[in-house]
């Protein structure tokens, strides 16, 4: 089993621990630059801790890192983990510019370490049941929709969290890629700053990705108000007879085959499964499925997006890995 050390030791640094304990790996290393919160998971598990994430990085203790801080250090904190030969875990999104999301990929590339980013929703039970039950879609929608982020948020922050749009569309991007089954072409957009106007970011996004398939995707980002019923997340495929529809933070699904109408119950497993797949890719030396390619190739698009909404044209992602 790996020597992990989990940089960022707040919510998701906590889930992160506990899954892996629970994967029979618990961490041996935890760093927050609040020390506290290190200290308080390290007595849990029975780990060092440390107020400086270099010290975890380079330790000769650790082989493997979680990297689970705010947006804008994941660039730093990945290139240097690399250089250390260090394989990496790193949450969503990859980076916030595209030059970051490149510097990492290359970064791992030299270094030849094994590098995921974390795309729970693409490890839920029930997203992997829709791609068997659907699995050459024409049309697909998606709604990533929260209530209001405060302008105070370290998410809403254009420097450490990016806002809404660069937080939480790439998991909206991750999945539409993945139930499509086929390369996206080109997305148009629409959207902008629409209710923090204090705030250099762009907080809604009305977007058409097309694929190579000829399947189009409508995508709908922001933090414009949560419906109850269907949750924060809602995703649907169509393949011309046969609908899905994700939703209830992907823990319900149903499924309408032309005639009948079948439910799905699930639960919220992906936090384990994406470690499962983690753990296991390092074990067996190979590429996880949501690597840094996937991660960085799910980034450019929303940047792409950005950039339609930015010049009111389309944007072609033919370039794009």
């Amino acid at each position: 089993m790996p020597s992990i050390a989990i940089i960022g030791c707040g919510l998701i640094g906590a889930e992160h621990a506990r899954c892996l304990a629970a994967l029979g790996c618990p961490p041996v290393f935890f760093a927050d630059t609040d020390l506290s919160r290190a200290q308080s998971l390290a007595n849990v598990y029975g780990a060092q801790a440390t107020a400086n994430p270099v010290a975890a990085i380079v330790s000769p203790d650790v082989d493997t890192v979680y990297i689970c801080t705010y947006h804008d250090t994941h660039a730093p904190l990945a290139i240097a983990a690399a250089r250390s030969g260090k394989h990496i875990f790193l949450e969503k999104p990859m980076a916030l510019t595209s030059a970051e999301c490149h510097a990492i990929a290359d970064a791992v590339r030299v270094a030849n370490v094994t590098c995921m980013t974390g795309f729970k929703l693409h490890y839920y039970s029930l997203t992997r049941k829709a791609k068997e039950l659907i699995r050459k879609p024409i049309a697909l929608t998606t709604r990533v929709i929260d209530r209001r982020w405060p302008d105070d948020s370290w998410a809403n922050d254009p420097i450490r969290g990016g806002g809404n749009v660069l937080s939480q569309g790439c998991h909206a991007v991750d999945l539409l890629n993945y139930l499509a089954g086929s390369k996206p072409i080109r997305i148009y957009a629409e959207g902008g700053n629409l209710h923090h106007p204090g705030l250099d970011l762009v907080d809604t996004m009305a977007a058409t990705i097309s694929y190579e398939s000829g399947a189009v995707a409508s995508l709908f980002i922001g933090d414009v108000g949560m419906t109850e019923h269907n949750g924060k997340f809602s995703f649907q495929a169509m393949n011309g007879n046969e609908t899905i529809h994700l939703y209830r933070r992907l823990t319900r699904m149903s499924y309408f085959d032309g005639e009948t109408d079948t439910r799905f119950d699930g639960d919220e497993d992906g936090f384990l499964n994406e470690n499962r797949e983690f753990l296991s890719a390092l074990s067996d030396h190979r590429k996880p499925e949501t690597n840094e390619i996937h991660g960085m190739r799910t980034q450019l698009i929303l940047l792409a997006g950005i950039e339609s909404i930015r010049t009111h044209q389309p944007q072609s992602l033919e370039d794009i890995l």
